[in-house]
């Protein structure tokens, strides 16, 4: 069975995501499915605990799933860490996100600096299906 899904590697409770990434995908849920979306991924350097919270806060739970990557592996073998503890952060990922067609990469988009929003958020995802 053919899956469409949009992905993409956000910071729970960090302003960039929770004030315009998550709201993005969100906002956008109805305009993916149209388009043959069938989940709208996030993972995040964090804990399941953490994730959960984060996205009951943002009462994002029904259009978006998120998942935990706790150590950093998953983002580490995409090479996609970053470096964040000059921000008491820690190792986390890179802003990205990916159309994934029937389990290919069809676009992968990475944000240049922690602090952009130009490359990941659900408009650009929409325009490359």
């Amino acid at each position: 069975m053919e899956r469409k899904s949009s992905s993409s590697g956000w910071g729970a409770y960090t302003g960039v995501c929770s004030q315009s990434h998550v709201p993005s995908y969100k906002n956008n849920i109805d305009k993916l499915k149209a388009k043959g979306i069938d989940s709208v991924i996030c993972v995040a350097v964090n804990d399941p605990y953490v994730l959960n919270g984060w996205a009951e806060k943002l009462q994002a739970k029904d259009a978006i799933e998120f998942y935990g990557d706790l150590d950093g592996s998953f983002h580490k073998s995409l090479d996609l860490e970053i470096d964040l503890s000059a921000a008491l952060l820690g190792r986390r990922s890179h802003r990205w996100s990916a159309f994934v067609d029937d389990g290919k990469i069809k676009a992968f988009n990475v944000e240049k600096a922690p602090s952009d929003f130009k490359v990941s958020g659900a408009e650009v995802i929409l325009d490359q299906i």
